[in-house]
């Protein structure tokens, strides 16, 4: 007779009353689904599963008119610099790559915040976004996007007013960008400190696990079940529908998302750490 081989025990991470770890360094740049791993469908561009499922850049329905007309500012403004400088030809080599960065910057963002919806879906288009979701991910928080705006709104400023080509045009698409800046570097302050509250009070005051806030049989939590979590230990004031959709983007380790917190999301952003920035 052969006696059945003990059951492995659970691991600790597996059980309700276990204390969350310490959050290791840059781990979401390092996990394989992350960079195109095992979770990414490798048909796709930049190995992400885009299928039925919407960028998280997209989160942001409400902003991306005031970014995308930030990104036409940039553009246009290098463009109509560059034109001036080839008009009024002298031997500037930095004036040249200073316009030319300022380009491809525009170009960038223009690609990033496009809010056409035919021009989103090109998969041109979303290979770029998904290397921009890579390699610059800053740019898709509030608080990264509105440092990037104000950076460009110091090139604009040098581009049209320092050298003179257009004191009014030049004060005008500075003070937008200056102004967009700023109002989304407000969103992603408020929006991190709601998000780190709510872990203060997860974990700190009520001693929860990831384990613990997924109903039984699921893997993650959806929109709608993530906001009834959240009013349940924190009241359903805290966060408004929107700013739902911001927390659930920042959560998020791929660019490609069916709008759920999954599992391994949720152990991540429970663990003790700096805030998780929005």
């Amino acid at each position: 007779t052969h006696r059945p081989a003990a059951a492995t025990p659970p691991p600790a991470a597996q059980l309700g009353g276990a204390r969350p770890r310490a959050r290791p360094a840059a781990a979401m740049a390092l996990r394989g689904d992350f960079q195109g791993g095992s979770m990414a469908d490798p048909s796709s561009p930049g190995g992400f599963s885009s299928k039925g499922d919407t960028l998280a850049i997209e989160k942001y329905l409400k902003w991306s008119w005031g970014f995308f007309g930030g990104a036409v500012l940039t553009t246009a403004t290098a463009l109509c610099t560059i034109i001036y400088w080839l008009r009024h030809f002298t031997f500037a080599p930095a004036t040249f790559f200073f316009e030319i960065s300022m380009l491809v910057f525009g170009l960038m963002m223009l690609v990033l915040d496009t809010p056409i919806p035919h021009m989103q879906n090109h998969r041109h288009i979303q290979a770029a976004r998904t290397q921009i979701y890579k390699f610059a991910l800053f740019m898709t928080r509030f608080l990264g996007r509105g440092l990037w705006y104000l950076f460009l709104a110091t090139m604009v400023f040098a581009s049209l007013w320092d050298t003179g080509i257009n004191l009014v045009l030049g004060g005008i698409c500075t003070a937008y960008l200056v102004v967009l800046g700023i109002a989304a570097m407000g969103k992603g302050i408020m929006m991190t400190n709601k998000l780190n509250r709510l872990h203060d009070i997860l974990v700190h005051d009520k001693g929860l696990t990831a384990e613990r806030l997924i109903p039984g049989g699921h893997t993650g939590l959806s929109a709608e079940q993530f906001k009834a979590m959240i009013g349940l230990h924190c009241g359903p004031e805290m966060m408004k529908p929107d700013e739902i959709e911001y927390a659930i983007n920042a959560l998020a380790f791929t660019p490609f998302h069916d709008g759920k917190v999954t599992v391994e999301e949720l152990r991540y952003w429970l663990m003790p750490g700096p805030p998780l920035m929005v």
